[in-house]
């Protein structure tokens, strides 16, 4: 049984949770903990395939560095996902800010699909090319 469809009302304030739960995450990793290193995919470090996410790591580092390119590389579902992620929490909050009027980017159930779809084809064609082609990425 389905319940009810999520909407902005839900979607905006769990993204900003979100965010700032990530955040909270980062600062912990960055002071508390002293940056330790990102140990390796576990994945591939006994399988030696892709996983979903293998590469978000680099591709939000390439990002912090400013290496859009490079990031685009490494994951290219991770970078889609922070400028959707960003593109819907701005025109969201300018939207509120103007008491809801003007154009803004609301929440479609169909997002979350289609991001998990994004990264299952990244994962397909990543593991494609290496263990068909021998072409590492």
């Amino acid at each position: 049984m389905r319940g009810t469809p999520i909407t902005d009302r839900e979607a905006y304030p769990a993204a900003w949770i979100t965010l700032a739960a990530l955040a909270g995450a980062f600062l912990l990793w960055r002071f508390a903990l002293g940056a330790p290193t990102v140990s390796r995919c576990w994945i591939w470090e006994h399988w030696h395939v892709y996983c979903p996410g293998c590469g978000g790591t680099r591709a939000l580092i390439a990002l912090a560095h400013g290496q859009i390119g490079e990031a685009l590389w490494c994951h290219l579902p991770v970078v889609v996902t922070l400028v959707l992620a960003a593109a819907y929490l701005l025109t969201q909050t300018v939207w509120r800010l103007r008491g809801k009027r003007g154009w803004a980017l609301h929440y479609r159930p169909s997002w979350p699909v289609l991001l998990v779809g994004l990264f299952l084809v990244n994962c397909l064609v990543r593991n494609v090319l290496w263990l068909g082609f021998g072409i590492p990425l």
